[in-house]
């Protein structure tokens, strides 16, 4: 079994299990709303929205903010359209989003990014359905180089679909590749970062 059934055979497990409630590193979110705040984005697409954890507390933070979420668990997408009912909610796959060119000023990716076995696809849809001038934040799991040895080495044994982590100038140098422009990141714990870009008014 690849990791992206994995993921999604975890995560419909998971779905009602009780620590999933609130979401994962509460923390991160106040930091992603932050950057949303600066960047003024009126629409925003959560990637691996889960149970729309993130987006709930988007709305409440910023209710001038239009909300929609992206999953592979039917599961988790039955949970965020039960939580955010007025929300654009979609089951799919964030390497081949079933989304048209140009439609989110903004798109975040929160504790999803590390159960992708082809991330630099997923930037790329990231990347293809922002609108000019729109901003990708990635908010994911990262540590010292020895810690992340270990943890992608480990996950070929979990049955979890965790695929890899990556430390914060690996996730700059793919979110470049993808075409992204003002790159940056910062560690938000010592466990955590939030990755930022900017995709060119000059791409339509």
């Amino acid at each position: 079994m690849d990791d992206k059934k994995k993921s999604r055979n975890y995560f419909n497990r998971h779905s009602f299990t009780w620590v999933n409630r609130d979401g994962y590193w509460r923390h991160d979110y106040r930091a992603t709303v932050r950057a949303l705040k600066h960047y003024r984005s009126a629409s925003c697409l959560d990637v691996g929205c889960g149970n729309g954890a993130f987006l709930a507390f988007l709305k409440e933070a910023c209710p001038y903010i239009r909300p929609a979420g992206l999953d592979y668990s039917s599961s988790m997408v039955k949970k965020s359209r039960e939580r955010l009912p007025d929300a654009e909610i979609r089951e799919g796959d964030a390497e081949c989003m079933p989304l048209k060119d140009h439609s989110y000023d903004a798109v975040t990716c929160h504790m999803s990014i590390h159960h992708y076995p082809h991330p630099e696809k997923a930037l790329a849809e990231m990347y293809r359905i922002l609108k000019p001038g729109g901003a990708v934040l990635i908010n994911d799991l990262t540590g010292p180089d020895w810690l992340i040895r270990w943890m992608n080495r480990s996950f070929k044994t979990w049955n979890t679909g965790d695929h890899a982590i990556y430390s914060c100038a690996e996730m700059e140098r793919m979110l470049k590749r993808a075409g992204f422009r003002n790159v940056r990141s910062e560690l938000l714990t010592p466990f955590t970062y939030l990755a930022q870009g900017v995709k060119p008014y000059g791409d339509s």
